[in-house]
């Protein structure tokens, strides 16, 4: 099953049948289930056969916090491909987030998709005539799931080159090519050496907002970039990880095998 996308306010959108009925979906990955709305959930999900399960948790989406009013996990039909994943019905939510990782192909069940951000679509299922590329390391987080690829990654900044190595988290949320976490040991050495210039923005009443670096290129999985802008936080301290990779980087087909763990280019 192929999608085609459409790019707006920096995320990718496809319409494809969910339950038999058309609807609007964003693609996504950092988020531990797909995500729907209580207008959706009452034209399309409540007669699915999903059993939902009344819930009083929360998430939280950038800076807002949502109930999460129901809970179900199992196979729901997208177009011709197949959802089967964690299912979470917000409140006051106003669309529907379908994390790829959960996406497979219905006739294989196999889930494996190629993802091409330039053309515009993400396809699902094993190509007929598939390429076998250079292979990156693919695992999920044990707790919320989303895809985490290993990485090296070299920034060339005005005040030094420094060396990156650790995990990014693939988010097709994040229009930004890098979004790095600054309490990672190799971002911690990378300032401590004073090869990365950490550049501060306030708000009127002179708050320190957000934090940032400049990077003449950044090269990573074989490819350059050039002129990036990279945003920098310490407000994720629960995550472990290097940071996130964002849509700027599919811009060519890439294969992702989630059953076999890698990311292909």
């Amino acid at each position: 099953e192929r999608f085609d996308l459409q790019k707006r306010n920096g995320h990718y959108y496809f319409t494809a049948t969910l339950n038999d009925i058309p609807a609007e979906c964003m693609l996504e990955s950092g988020i531990p289930a797909m995500l729907v709305g209580e207008k959706y959930f009452r034209s399309c999900l409540e007669s699915s056969g999903l059993s939902f399960e009344p819930s009083k948790g929360k998430m939280r989406l950038l800076n807002q916090l949502y109930d999460i009013l129901f809970r179900a996990d199992g196979e729901l039909r997208i177009g011709n491909a197949l959802y089967d994943g964690p299912v979470f019905i917000l409140k006051d939510y106003s669309g529907i987030s379908i994390p790829v990782q959960y996406l497979k192909d219905s006739a294989t069940r196999q889930a494996v998709m190629t993802i091409d951000l330039k053309n515009n679509y993400i396809r699902i299922g094993t190509p007929k005539n598939r390429v076998y590329g250079k292979k990156y390391r693919l695992s999920s987080d044990k707790d919320l799931g989303f895809p985490i690829v290993a990485a090296k990654v070299c920034l060339h900044t005005p005040e030094g080159r420094s060396r990156l190595k650790g995990k990014l988290i693939v988010d097709f949320g994040n229009p930004s090519l890098l979004f790095l976490l600054k309490q990672h040991k190799s971002m911690a050495k990378a300032i401590k050496a004073k090869t990365i210039g950490l550049k501060d923005a306030y708000d009127k009443q002179g708050r320190l907002v957000a934090q940032g670096l400049y990077a003449d290129t950044v090269s990573m999985f074989g490819q350059k970039f050039l002129a990036q802008s990279i945003g920098v936080t310490d407000k994720m301290k629960s995550i472990e990880h290097l940071g996130f990779l964002g849509t700027p980087f599919f811009t060519s087909p890439v294969m992702f095998d989630f059953d076999r763990g890698f990311m292909i280019l």
